[in-house]
């Protein structure tokens, strides 16, 4: 870090110090602990007086913001640098006008981790037919490792590429993070997730007051239908298509589904995330002819081809487990032949 030349040396030790500790946490995964010193740093000495020589400590601070789900404060920080051309203009009296909050504060962040010691698992707590005690109460892992999984909701909320405060409906919402990050940074957020859903999941959802409605996704069924039509409809870790189970969905059930979403759900200009899972019974892939098939056949893999897009971050075998169609691609794939597989010849 370059000299904070217009500060005097005790804060600009402060701030190195609190700056040290925020890399720190950044290098080691330790999501909220970053947030934290973003947040102390900003209102601590950004709210008094901006100067230019902060420039750098402002730079990285975007970069943690963004990286733990805090875009609407990283946001805050891009507009003080455009409007002064980073901080090269109009400073006289520059300041950050409102406090920055952490995504998850503090309060909500024990209560979530002490959820893996104070909720008694039930027979809903198992997720997966196998033997063994990790299986026996599976969603603790979500309260056991907080920051890992935020970390992930992060990026799963990075997929959508939101330009604009949208309306998303989050299918199989789970311990609620994905929600609560979405709606931290303005958008407005509705949930679904099955009624004998785990006891560990429906506590974090009241922690986080995750707007949810108890509904079970099943093949050939219609959805719940909300007052107002969605701009994004998001599902990550799919299980409703009978993952870890003999009874996987056909192409007419996932076509029933979306075609459900296409006249019902989504908005004009809407679209729909899928992130399916990619082991089957007894955590698993399913193998056809030498050929991993995740979704259960081939019909439907091949249905599901053209839409898969990449995960920054992942091997390039797993970037086929993220499906994007907009309200267009899902007419056009279930109504039309526009999207079938074609085959060609190499013989003149």
């Amino acid at each position: 870090m370059k000299n904070m030349k217009d500060r005097d040396e005790r804060t600009t030790n402060e701030i190195k110090t609190h700056m040290s500790k925020a890399k720190s946490a950044e290098q080691t995964g330790s999501v909220f602990t970053l947030d934290e010193y973003c947040c102390f740093i900003c209102n601590s000495y950004f709210k008094k007086k901006i100067y230019q020589s902060d420039l750098p400590v402002i730079e990285d601070i975007i970069k943690f913001q963004q990286r733990s789900g805090a875009y609407i404060n990283a946001s805050i920080l891009e507009k003080v640098l455009q409007a002064t051309k980073n901080l090269t203009k109009n400073l006289d009296g520059l300041h950050l006008e409102n406090e920055m909050y952490q995504p998850l504060p503090d309060d909500l962040k024990n209560k979530l981790r002490s959820l893996n010691y104070k909720v008694k698992p039930n027979k809903d707590s198992r997720v997966h037919e196998l033997e063994g005690d990790y299986f026996d109460d599976f969603y603790a892992k979500y309260s056991r490792d907080l920051d890992t999984n935020w970390i992930r909701n992060v990026q799963r909320f990075n997929e959508l590429r939101l330009k604009k405060p949208s309306r998303i409906l989050d299918i199989g919402c789970g311990f609620g993070l994905f929600s609560k990050i979405a709606t931290f940074n303005g958008h407005t957020v509705e949930c679904i997730d099955m009624k004998d859903a785990s006891p560990i999941l429906k506590e974090a959802t009241k922690i986080l007051k995750v707007k949810k409605h108890e509904f079970t996704v099943k093949k050939n069924t219609p959805l719940l239908k909300f007052k107002k039509k969605f701009d994004v409809v998001h599902a990550s870790q799919i299980f409703f298509n009978g993952h870890a189970s003999k009874n996987l969905w056909d192409l007419d059930d996932w076509k029933y589904f979306l075609l459900d979403l296409h006249d019902n759900i989504l908005n004009d200009d809407g679209f729909v995330c899928l992130l399916f899972n990619r082991e089957h019974i007894n955590l698993k892939p399913i193998i056809v002819d030498g050929e991993e098939l995740f979704l259960g056949n081939k019909p439907v893999q091949d249905f599901f081809k053209p839409f898969f897009s990449t995960i920054h971050g992942l091997a390039r075998l797993e970037n086929k487990m993220l499906s994007i169609l907009t309200k267009k691609n899902i007419n056009d794939a279930c109504r039309s032949t526009i999207f079938k597989k074609r085959s060609y010849s190499l013989d003149i």
